[in-house]
């Protein structure tokens, strides 16, 4: 069977030896792909989320479209030393990695938080805004992965 975005063969849940001599998660092989696999991926639905924003009624600009672009690739880069320590791909990596970003995100003005009303900051000042961003977005990215067939 083959993973869905690295192109490594597996056996069960462990990824088989590459020639035998060193496995493919970590190897300059696996850093190589899960670089450079999600590039264009990263600039459609970057896009296509720039593209959402103008429907909502904001001004396109290329720093927007940018922005989701590189938002999307960054996701994933921050996904292959999480894949390379365990050896395999996780819903864990996907929340770390989009929870990361949400925290980033919001932290620096760029992000909002979904889902929730400013006044939930008020009732509960203890709950800040980055920590629930980062709930927020690594759940969102944990459902999609899992919708996607990833496992924990």
């Amino acid at each position: 069977e083959l993973s869905s975005r690295c192109s490594s063969p597996r056996v069960g849940d462990r990824v088989a030896m590459s020639g035998g001599k060193h496995p493919y998660w970590g190897s300059s092989l696996h850093y190589s792909q899960c670089l450079t696999g999600p590039m264009m991926s990263s600039a459609v639905f970057g896009t296509l989320f720039a593209g959402m924003d103008v429907m909502q009624g904001a001004r396109f600009t290329p720093s927007r479209a940018g922005f989701y672009i590189l938002g999307v690739y960054a996701f994933n880069a921050f996904q292959c030393p999480m894949e390379a320590i365990h050896g395999r791909q996780s819903l864990l990596h996907n929340g770390l990695s989009a929870g990361i970003l949400g925290y980033a995100g919001v932290s620096g003005g760029y992000l909002g938080v979904p889902f929730l009303d400013h006044s939930v900051f008020w009732r509960y000042p203890w709950l800040r805004m980055e920590m629930a961003a980062f709930g927020i977005y690594g759940t969102i990215a944990m459902a999609l992965g899992a919708l996607g067939g990833k496992q924990l």
